[in-house]
């Protein structure tokens, strides 16, 4: 079921962004798509780089939705989500900007790439996915019937476990176990998890993409259990002027667990492109 278009036009002002673009003129702009989800570290190394290197405006999908801008009663397609964020970013019509996305934002990005193909340089999807195979729909579900039947630290640990390699939290086994104490009181709602992972299923990235002619570049890992590395190749091979990075390993969380990798990557990427 689809938000209608006045609902969409109505939330778009009451998104939340942090940043702008165009705060220093020699910098390029960019539009930061993070994950939902973080672990111990975050995504903070990742978008200190970021902001200092760029003019960035960022799409805070995890404070809009709590504050309740968006209809949680039916699942909103990440193409209309798309739409409310490119309504917002009307202020900016005409800026040139590049999309830096991660994960479900990879959706929104490509949509918001396809509505501003006059503006947008190019898109940068970090841990893809390309279509709802059997293996990525079960594995989907699978994440909806933990969170409808375990506790909230079992729940958390099959989240991390899916999201990170086995070496990585074995690493930082400490800061896993005391980031999971701290989530031990927050409820999973499970309803609306189960929709968010339906938008994504919902969601061909591949038919869009395809369509695309400005520049993208993939950035994936071979061990991401989630949005395994298949995906990533799959969109290789259907897009044009797509460049794919395949990381040794990092999971899917690549801008917490890769993110020295993703910098150089991502700024060489940008800079060949210039302003």
């Amino acid at each position: 079921m689809l938000q209608n278009v006045e609902k969409i036009f109505n939330t778009s002002e009451q998104l939340v962004f942090h940043g702008s673009f165009k705060a220093k003129k020699e910098l390029s702009n960019v539009l930061l798509l993070l994950p939902k989800t973080k672990g111990p570290f975050g995504t903070i190394k990742f978008e200190k780089f970021i902001k200092n290197h760029f003019n960035v405006v960022e799409y805070d999908d995890v404070k809009t939705e709590s504050l309740g801008f968006f209809d949680t009663s039916c699942v909103t397609s990440l193409e209309d989500k798309a739409s409310a964020i490119n309504i917002a970013l009307d202020k900016w019509k005409g800026v040139k900007f590049h999309i830096i996305c991660h994960s479900t934002g990879c959706g929104l990005g490509t949509f918001l790439a396809k509505k501003n193909k006059q503006d947008c340089k190019s898109l940068i999807l970090i841990s893809p996915w390309n279509r709802a195979d059997n293996d990525f729909t079960l594995l989907q579900k699978k994440r909806v019937k933990n969170a409808k039947e375990l506790e909230t630290i079992l729940f958390l640990r099959s989240e991390y476990d899916l999201l990170y390699s086995s070496e990585y939290i074995y690493k930082f086994n400490t800061q896993f176990n005391q980031h999971i104490h701290n989530q031990k009181n927050n409820n999973v709602d499970a309803a609306q998890m189960e929709m968010r992972l339906q938008s994504i299923l919902d969601c061909n990235i591949g038919n869009e993409l395809r369509k695309l002619m400005l520049p993208k570049l993939l950035i994936n890992a071979v061990d991401d259990k989630l949005m395994k590395a298949h995906h990533g190749q799959e969109l290789k091979k259907i897009s044009t002027n797509t460049k794919l990075i395949s990381l040794d390993n990092g999971g899917h969380m690549l801008t917490e667990t890769r993110a020295n990798d993703l910098i150089v990557y991502i700024k060489s990427f940008i800079d060949s492109l210039g302003k």
